[in-house]
């Protein structure tokens, strides 16, 4: 089991590999705000990725849980600090893609992944290939999902290891 944000459900959705982090993780936790997020405010904008979300909910295998006591962190997100809290709550690994949002899960104690572990995991669980890994990411930059040429070049190189 795992706490995702918004963000890696959004990117990997629209890459069309959500069913990744069923076969990764069997159970998927997301905080009400991310569900608003991902799903209420997608299917208002017409988004498909928010349709399959929405249907990996209805399977049971994203499970939306209200966390107890909302508080923000400075910097970050409502999302990402009610995806952390409830990360810590359950003791999990907490998926998370925006860099500050990291730090401050990490200050908090937990481990963070984010997309890129999605892909790099799935590989090496033979999932899906390299090369289909690679046209992944691909797919989620033309999409939108933004990375430094630098972390880009280090996932390939971690892909040929």
């Amino acid at each position: 089991m795992i706490v995702s944000d918004a963000s890696p459900l959004i990117n990997i959705a629209k890459a069309g590999k959500l069913y990744l982090m069923k076969e990764l993780f069997g159970k998927v936790l997301i905080e009400e705000e991310v569900k608003r997020e991902t799903i209420d405010k997608g299917k208002e904008e017409g988004a498909p990725d928010a349709l399959v979300i929405e249907n990996a909910v209805v399977d049971g295998w994203i499970e939306v849980e209200k966390i107890d006591e909302e508080r923000s962190f400075t910097g970050i997100h409502i999302g990402e600090s009610n995806s952390i809290l409830l990360a810590k709550k359950h003791k999990c690994l907490v998926i998370i893609d925006e860099e500050d949002a990291r730090e401050v899960a990490r200050a908090m104690g937990l481990k963070v992944r984010g997309s890129l572990y999605v892909l790099k995991a799935s590989v090496e669980k033979g999932l899906i290939s390299k090369d289909d890994a690679i046209r992944t990411l691909d797919d989620m930059i033309e999409d939108g999902f933004r990375i430094s040429i630098k972390i880009y070049v280090k996932f390939l190189a971690q892909l040929k290891r």
